[in-house]
């Protein structure tokens, strides 16, 4: 991977929520998230409404002052720039808003809204201007004959289009898209996401890809992060996440979205988590996750997951992963359903790296130039053998 576009390092967020007689509480929009994004690269970011996405992406846009954290946007350090410095940092962060109607001002005409940005920094006037704004519209899909007219007078694509030209005026190399097509029908939602592919192919835009849509997200998105409660508790390759989902969370996702095979979509089975989300104002202890978690249930209701908040780690699929038994979840009933796969070779669970550890203890009656063998397989620090991937024939 290239060189980092943008570095996001524990940004954390929370508002005032009550007040009068009672005291003021904290309502934790955003924990500690971590986030890395390179040039020309689409980062997915999916979670339930009401999780934290959107706050996130006004963060790192600094639409929001954080309460902590590092936001480094081509190196340059976006919580330390004084105004007019982040003035012209913003010509290369742009977003396009949710609700294509209400980001566009009903008094200004298309030719207004498009070349606003040009005009606040400077870059063209008169006829330059005029040209500059017929160039975005046709980029868009929309005729310069529409220039003059106002937002009311378009569909809602074609409105979102324009939010689009917007965006692109400056020239951006990041732009943040905050779920920019749930409003629209389902065949404008295929005619936008194609053309936000167009136009990164073409300019080379990196985009934050905001969605509660996993299968919007698999269509455009190099690497997805999955956000619960103001936390990333899951970050993969897009392909491992949907093929591989090692957060009991993100298997919860997954089982909501149908898979285009009859056979395999007649095996699967919703995954319903009970209760209710917690409310941010009181996140649960340890693991926030854990009062709706369907694999801790299965495991016994382990103390850890109460006690322990689980920070993301790096597993050897190449996930990270907030779950203190992501390995658990691997080859398990809920994932091959939800994926439709075969089983594979699983990750060491957390029980097998008990038991090696505990079979440490008799490596010294091995010598030490023959390794312990199973099965006269050779096996390193005395782990458990791996199982052959291949698939019986039954299996097949």
């Amino acid at each position: 991977m290239s060189a980092e576009l943008l570095r996001v390092r524990g940004l954390s967020k929370s508002f005032a929520v009550g007040g009068g007689i009672r005291r003021r509480a904290r309502l934790q929009a955003v924990a500690e998230v971590d986030l890395d994004l390179a040039p020309g690269e689409t980062l997915g970011l999916v979670g339930e409404s009401g999780c934290g996405k959107s706050t996130l992406a006004r963060l790192i846009l600094r639409l929001i002052e954080p309460d902590a954290g590092e936001i480094l946007f081509e190196g340059q350090d976006v919580r330390a720039l004084p105004r007019a410095e982040l003035r012209a940092l913003r010509r290369r962060m742009q977003i396009v808003f949710q609700d294509p109607f209400a980001s566009l001002n009903p008094r200004m005409t298309v030719a207004e809204i498009v070349g606003e940005g040009l005009r606040v920094h400077r870059l063209a006037s008169g006829a330059e201007l005029d040209k500059r704004v017929a160039e975005l519209l046709e980029t868009v899909g929309l005729s310069p004959d529409q220039a003059a007219r106002y937002p009311h007078e378009f569909s809602g694509g074609q409105r979102q289009r324009i939010g689009i030209a917007r965006a692109l005026a400056l020239e951006p190399r990041l732009v943040v898209a905050d779920e920019p097509v749930s409003s629209l029908d389902v065949s404008i939602q295929a005619q936008i996401l194609n053309l936000l592919l167009e136009l990164q192919q073409r300019f080379g835009l990196a985009y934050l890809f905001i969605s509660h849509d996993l299968r919007v997200v698999r269509h455009l998105s190099r690497r997805v992060a999955v956000m619960y409660l103001g936390r990333i508790v899951e970050i993969a390759q897009s392909h491992d996440l949907y093929d591989r989902p090692l957060h009991p969370y993100s298997v919860a996702l997954l089982s909501a979205v149908p898979i285009p095979d009859p056979v395999i979509e007649s095996r699967r089975r919703r995954i319903i988590l009970t209760g209710d989300v917690p409310s941010p104002v009181a996140p649960p202890s340890g693991c926030r996750f854990h009062t709706r978690c369907w694999l801790r249930e299965r495991l016994g209701n382990p103390d850890r997951c109460v006690s322990e908040d689980p920070s993301l780690r790096a597993l050897e699929t190449g996930h990270e992963v907030a779950c203190h038994f992501a390995e658990e979840v691997d080859d398990s009933a809920e994932q091959l359903q939800v994926t439709g796969r075969p089983a594979r070779h699983r990750l060491p669970a957390a029980s097998d790296v008990l038991a090696s550890g505990a079979l440490a203890s008799d490596a010294t009656s091995a010598t030490a130039d023959e390794p312990a063998k199973a099965d006269g397989v050779s096996t390193p620090d005395g782990a458990a053998p791996i199982a052959d991937p291949t698939p019986a024939a039954g299996d097949a």
